[in-house]
């Protein structure tokens, strides 16, 4: 096997280990909330900032608060069409310019918004604030679960062949669509398929082109 080959499966690797780390802390933390505030269902979800501070903060460990305005750090989304001569990504920013980021005790960002496709939605950055930057590359996606009152992979009530075939505008499929929120259920294709990056995940280079 080629020194690159050997690269790219070894990140591969690395980002389905962060993945499910990222899952891990956020289900535990969850839990514990649950134990003590009751099932998803009932919580107060009116507010985003109040949602973490209240609902998952408290159960965490080594977390701060980026302050401040949020345009120098965008998620980009795994669409092929856009604004090209910039980036030829769209950028996943409606909850990142409105919502504050956290920084975990790993070193990963995370952000909390109550999604538009229905669920309370936990955005993780596995990397922080080091590239690509990308949804499906080092950008998952968490849902808030109201009927298992747990996190689940975002997209997960969908069967593979959705995930990556087609329906939901979050699929974790690399197109020329004009959707904004490509790749948001790329982790769900991940655990679907035994946690591991199959070979029709579009990994593409791992973010490292525009394609």
């Amino acid at each position: 096997m080629t020194i690159p080959n050997l690269l790219t499966n070894f990140k591969k690797r690395e980002t389905v280990t962060k993945v499910k780390a990222a899952y891990s802390i956020f289900s535990q933390a969850v839990k514990m909330s649950t134990e003590e505030n009751g099932e998803i269902s009932g919580w107060d979800v009116s507010n985003e900032t109040l949602v973490v501070e209240k609902y998952i903060l408290p159960y965490m460990t080594g977390v701060t608060k980026i302050k401040g305005s949020m345009h120098k750090y965008l998620m980009r989304t795994l669409s092929s069409q856009g604004d090209v001569p910039r980036n030829r990504y769209y950028d996943w920013s409606w909850n990142l310019i409105k919502y504050p980021i956290y920084v975990m005790q790993n070193g990963m960002y995370f952000t909390y918004s109550n999604a538009n496709d229905g669920y309370p939605t936990i955005v993780v950055d596995i990397n922080g604030s080091g590239k690509p930057n990308i949804m499906g590359i080092d950008g998952f996606a968490f849902w808030l679960d109201m009927e298992s009152s747990s996190v689940v992979p975002a997209g997960s009530k969908y069967s593979r062949e959705k995930l990556i075939g087609g329906g939901p505008v979050r699929v974790c499929r690399r197109d020329d669509s004009w959707q904004y929120y490509r790749g948001g259920y790329c982790a769900a294709l991940m655990q679907k398929d035994g946690w591991t990056i199959s070979k029709d995940y579009p990994w593409g280079k791992g973010g490292l082109t525009e394609k």
